[in-house]
């Protein structure tokens, strides 16, 4: 059954019991009133012809003769049956058909000389009376009334309140299909939800949602579902992790035996070479161990993602320029670049590899972008605590619809390398000395990008 229905179905239940039973306990409430309004109305009469009949009969003589001269239809309203009796239980005056006993009101104020059975007619309300006489009660009074005078009101407060509760379960049951509607509504959005994580996990299409059916079941189908292509994804990504370990593992093997097959010709050359050309050998040696760590840290990645740094160091920024500045010299002047370089002393700690990295690739990405005829500039700067190092180009600068994506990974600009990572690599190093890089908007023309590093204190 629909959660709607079973909602609207419960208000409607509810609302019809709580009604019947509010209407029904107050026609008792009011039949019991009613009750004790006619008694007591009752017994205020036949205190007030038991007075009547002490003042007519001075003696229980005369009192039956003054009582069956049909005073009490005068006297009493219609309807009501008047029977007196004697001091001993006996009938006096009064309709024989409601017995030849006293009622059990009249029987308190009696005192028979043996016991006498009550005659008391069912649905007829009683109510007695003593008659007092000069040397004390010379009979008693007994009126008696049918207690259905009342019926057709209580029947017409009953029937008024089966109405009142079937036209509140009406209002409410339109009411509370309305609200079952609002309530089941989100439960069915996350079904659908639920349905369509599940479908996009496990690449399935996801389960048409069925009009009349159970939103609570169908959710819970759904979450199983989506449990079941959660454990399929896990599965999947811990086979993918192991494959990504076999991986790094293949490529670090492929990657290190041809760069120990460099290292190793380079140490024969430079042995061989004659003596002007061994700091260009030097320099080919420096790279090639540098290239070397750089393939053990990167096939190497932690479980969190985060850059690998090498042990802090001392690193003097100023004659990390002036290396890159030799690196790229023979590159910028066969490409018609000039490289320029103004590096003042500032020193930060950091991995020296890694940050030769970052300023290598900002260098290399100007290089590639500047016209020929253009110019290069590499700055090292130390200030408010600081050292900044700014790299310029007067290219044709990075497009305004991609100046907040370059650092992602993947995004490539018109002329950048095929990968799209050395903008995101850069920012990750930077980040990684607790320092921060940033495309200056005001540089033209072309592009200017600013690594600020925290100082090295004294």
């Amino acid at each position: 059954m629909p959660l709607t229905l079973r909602l609207s179905l419960t208000y409607l239940l509810v609302t019809l019991a709580g009604a019947l039973l509010l209407g029904l306990g107050l026609v008792a409430m009011v039949e019991r009133y009613l009750d004790a309004e006619r008694a007591r109305a009752l017994s205020a009469q036949a205190a007030i012809y038991a007075a009547l009949l002490a003042e007519i009969a001075p003696d229980g003589s005369t009192l039956g003769a003054v009582a069956g001269a049909g005073l009490a239809d005068d006297l009493l309203p219609p309807g009501t049956a008047a029977r007196v009796f004697g001091t001993g239980g006996g009938l006096l005056a009064g309709d024989q058909a409601l017995g030849p006993f006293p009622s059990r009101a009249a029987l308190a104020l009696l005192s028979p000389a043996f016991p006498l059975p009550a005659s008391q007619v069912s649905g007829r309300t009683y109510a007695a009376a003593a008659v007092a006489g000069s040397g004390g009660p010379i009979g008693v009074v007994e009126l008696s009334r049918p207690a259905g005078g009342d019926a057709s009101l209580i029947a017409a407060l009953r029937r008024l309140t089966l109405q009142a509760a079937l036209a509140a379960a009406l209002a409410v049951g339109l009411l509370s299909l309305l609200l079952a509607r609002s309530i089941a509504r989100p439960v069915l959005a996350l079904a659908r939800r639920a349905e369509r994580l599940a479908a996009e996990t496990v690449g399935a299409p996801a389960a048409p949602a069925t009009r009349g059916r159970d939103e609570l079941r169908q959710l819970a189908g759904s979450l199983d579902r989506l449990e079941a292509g959660l454990r399929a994804y896990v599965a999947r990504i811990d086979e993918l992790e192991q494959a990504r370990a076999r991986f790094f593992r293949s490529v670090s093997h492929e990657l290190r035996t041809p760069l120990t097959a460099i290292r190793g010709n380079l140490e024969n050359l430079a042995d061989a070479a004659p003596a002007e050309q061994r700091p260009a050998f030097a320099t080919l040696e420096a790279e090639a161990e540098r290239l070397s760590r750089l393939v053990d840290e990167l096939l190497r990645p932690p479980a969190d993602g985060r850059l690998l740094l090498a042990e802090r160091r001392p690193v003097d920024l100023a004659a990390l320029a002036a290396e890159l500045a030799a690196l790229l010299e023979g590159r910028a002047r066969r490409a018609g670049v000039a490289l320029a370089v103004d590096a003042a002393p500032a020193c930060v700690a950091g991995d020296r590899d890694r940050l030769k990295q970052a300023m290598l690739n900002l260098l290399d990405n100007a290089l590639r972008h500047a016209p020929p005829g253009g110019r290069v500039s590499l700055r090292v700067e130390a200030a408010g605590g600081e050292a900044r190092v700014s790299v310029a180009d007067d290219g044709p600068g990075v497009p305004a619809e991609l100046a907040e994506r370059i650092w992602e990974r993947g995004v490539r600009g018109p002329g950048a390398g095929a990968a799209g990572l050395g903008l995101a690599i850069v920012r990750e190093i930077v980040a990684a000395h607790g320092g921060h890089v940033v495309l200056d908007p005001g540089h033209r023309p072309g592009a200017r990008f600013v690594i600020a590093l925290p100082l090295l204190g004294p």
